[in-house]
């Protein structure tokens, strides 16, 4: 668990503050985590080696060098950020469901919240169109969420799909899939380690994604990506213009 101190600095790091766990708490904590500490594959590719995933090494990267991570990172620390603030929160088993007809292997450290009598999905390490605030995990129909439309869809006893709903045209579009059953943090080192190899997407090339307060901004290779509202602006970078971006856009330094 985290100390005090760290948690306490961890919140300075993302401009959040102590409050008793609940939806509305876990909400705001979502929203400034997701605009602050951006998903990036930058450091893994750099480094050429799978991330350490022990808490220390994790809290020193994330909060004291203030840079990012990927899914087996972000979710970790987020996870014991709110352990140390009294919520009832654990890891799950998630894999990649973007691609129509295709299942993905395992691929992915979700990350699942026991709060005011709700299961919900609190993922802070997805990258990408996933949900910025709590999803519940009840087979109700669409939920609004950070200002768009998802839906938990139950597979069987043990899976859920989290689907988005595209906002001009309201097309379904799949998330990722989850396991609800318990898992232990050791479960995730083998998982790191593939996900980190050569010839996966993130080893092979920079992905950097950070929301914004109307949008969010990206970065896959030398494409930057940066939308705001209904607008989209796409830029193809100079590779000396990368670093640049990485500092000025996600506040990376490398």
């Amino acid at each position: 668990m985290l100390t005090t101190q760290q948690t306490d600095d961890y919140l300075a790091r993302i401009g959040a503050r102590r409050e008793a766990p609940s939806l509305a708490a876990l909400e705001v904590l979502m929203e400034r985590q997701l605009t602050s500490v951006p998903f990036e594959t930058v450091g893994l590719r750099r480094a050429s080696c799978a991330p350490d995933l022990r808490q220390d090494a994790l809290f020193a990267k994330i909060v004291r060098k203030r840079r990012g991570g990927y899914c087996f990172e972000l979710n970790k620390l987020f996870e014991a950020l709110l352990v140390a603030l009294g919520y009832d929160a654990r890891p799950c088993l998630a894999r990649s469901a973007d691609v129509p007809g295709q299942r993905d292997p395992i691929n992915h450290r979700g990350l699942l919240v026991r709060v005011e009598g709700a299961l919900v999905s609190a993922d802070v390490g997805y990258g990408g169109p996933a949900p910025g605030g709590p999803l519940r995990l009840e087979a109700t129909g669409p939920q609004e969420v950070g200002g768009e439309r998802f839906e938990a869809v139950r597979l069987d006893e043990a899976w859920w799909r989290v689907d988005r709903f595209r906002a001009a045209t309201g097309e379904r579009l799949g998330v990722l899939e989850l396991c609800v059953a318990r898992v232990e943090d050791g479960d995730f080192a083998a998982l790191n380690l593939a996900c980190s190899l050569p010839g996966t997407e993130f080893r092979d090339q920079d992905m950097v994604n950070l929301r914004t307060a109307d949008g969010h901004v990206s970065l896959t290779g030398r494409r930057l990506v940066i939308r705001s509202g209904a607008t989209r602006h796409r830029l193809e970078l100079g590779e000396a213009e990368v670093d640049e971006a990485l500092r000025r856009f996600f506040g990376l330094s490398y």
